[in-house]
């Protein structure tokens, strides 16, 4: 989650300390030491709409580790790590599981800075070759009886095997409830009125990036707990919108007619609404929410699409 914010960073204690004692300010800096851990549930939902009838509705739990495995004056080595559903995601049978085992559990570890802001994937062509084994081997399970079924999975896991391939694609893949995670760290905010600030988001048909502009502010903050309660906001950039759509519409093999034709009755919109719950010291989130609804209307066809990321901490007993 790209950022662009003219804020100050918070390079020090003092700077911290002196937000902590101006009501006005609230930093955000990692208090973290080697062996501190917590675990969170994650919550992924995706709902999709056509012509106002749910046509997809599916949710995926897990349980995922967050770990200080090192700690320097410059820097925090993190492992992240989460159990694979793989029955629900690959739809492998129950008596198959076994078989698979070995790919249970996936590990991240990664680089932050000494504020807590997110770096870098240290371990990220470990992961991808760990992927890439782990789809050949769903390719074998499933199609061990039907070598006809074997090379429809082999083709079908291929681009997932390519993604895996780089750093960007196994970055833009793992990162992604990370970059929730650590989307205020580093900083100091006025809490006093909304910060209203340009975003740019990837373009799915390559190309430059989308812009949007984002809101975002506090609802509430408890400075004796070191306990906030933060809204961002965002809306796609209308001039882009419509770059995106002649984009979508030259992938249909539209005319230059057709285009012109579509571009007025269509309506392609994203807009996030996301709430971070947060004890920015030590710079822990307590819950995170985020929304993201899209709403493409192309040549008399509605369709809609939710997708939601929750992100909550587990107390132990």
């Amino acid at each position: 989650m790209k950022k662009i914010l003219c804020l100050t960073i918070i390079l020090t204690i003092s700077t911290n300390l002196f937000s902590q004692i101006d009501s006005t300010k609230v930093a955000f800096v990692s208090y973290w030491s080697i062996g501190d851990s917590y675990n969170f549930k994650v919550s992924k939902i995706k709902q999709q709409w056509k012509e106002g009838k749910l046509t997809k509705d599916q949710k995926q739990d897990y349980i995922a580790n967050f770990t200080v495995i090192d700690s320097t004056e410059n820097s925090y080595i993190i492992k992240w790590s989460y159990e694979n559903d793989l029955g629900n995601t690959y739809k492998i049978p129950e008596n198959l599981l076994d078989k698979l085992s070995k790919y249970k559990i996936t590990e991240i570890k990664y680089k932050t800075s000494e504020v807590g802001d997110l770096i870098e994937i240290l371990n990220w062509k470990e992961v991808g070759e760990t992927m890439s084994s782990m789809f050949d081997d769903i390719v074998n399970v499933l199609g061990d009886k039907d070598e006809k079924e074997k090379d429809a999975l082999k083709t079908a896991m291929q681009p997932f095997k390519q993604i895996y391939s780089s750093k960007q694609g196994v970055e833009q893949l793992v990162l992604k409830e990370l970059q929730y995670f650590h989307f205020p760290m580093g900083l100091e905010y006025d809490i006093t009125e909304p910060l209203l600030y340009d975003e740019e988001l990837p373009n799915m048909f390559g190309g430059n990036p989308i812009k949007a502009k984002a809101k975002l502010y506090f609802e509430s903050v408890d400075f004796e707990k070191g306990f906030c309660v933060v809204k961002q906001e965002m809306s796609l950039d209308p001039n882009d919108t419509k770059e995106i759509l002649k984009q979508a519409f030259k992938k249909m093999k539209l005319d230059d007619k057709g285009i012109k034709k579509a571009l007025k009755t269509a309506v392609f919109e994203i807009n996030d609404k996301n709430t971070f719950e947060y004890y920015y010291n030590p710079g822990v989130p307590y819950r995170i929410e985020t929304i993201r609804e899209s709403i493409i209307n192309i040549d008399k066809e509605k369709g809609k699409r939710i997708d939601k990321t929750i992100i909550e901490l587990i107390y132990n007993d």
